[in-house]
């Protein structure tokens, strides 16, 4: 006797490709695309970040290039100011060496005039003086 044919693995078969698609189509690919979109995104984030990373590397040396500018130019006003202030002082010092000066000759010429007066004073007194000293070195008058 001839048993009828076994159709349940024609039915078990029809399940699986129906499982199979049905896994495919709600799960994988959506699965897929969210993770393809995420890539997408790191992607993009990473470009940005690089693009920012390089804009700021480049402010960066601006900077440093704007300060080794201002620098300089601060070395150079300094010097400047120095030199000017420098000058100023050389000719302050000058005016004051020439008041000095002028000054030391006005005291040698008040000093000479005191001292021809000391000496005409002591000259016109010294008969004077002379004549008190052998008074008093000789106990009596000396007229």
């Amino acid at each position: 006797m001839v048993a009828p044919p076994n159709y349940s693995l024609l039915l078990i078969m029809a399940c699986f490709w129906l499982v199979y698609l049905l896994v495919s189509t709600q799960l994988v690919k959506p699965l897929g695309r969210v993770l393809d979109e995420r890539e997408g995104r790191v992607k993009a984030a990473r470009e940005r970040y690089e693009q920012s990373r390089r804009a700021l590397e480049e402010a960066i040396a601006r900077c440093e290039r704007g300060l080794a500018v201002a620098a300089s130019e601060g070395q150079r006003e300094r010097a400047s100011l120095r030199a000017s202030g420098e000058e100023a002082r050389r000719k302050k010092l000058e005016v004051a060496r020439g008041e000095v000066q002028q000054r030391l000759a006005r005291l040698a010429d008040e000093l000479d005039e005191a001292s021809r007066e000391a000496r005409t004073a002591l000259r016109e007194r010294s008969g004077q003086l002379a004549r008190e000293l052998a008074s008093h070195l000789l106990g009596r008058r000396v007229a």
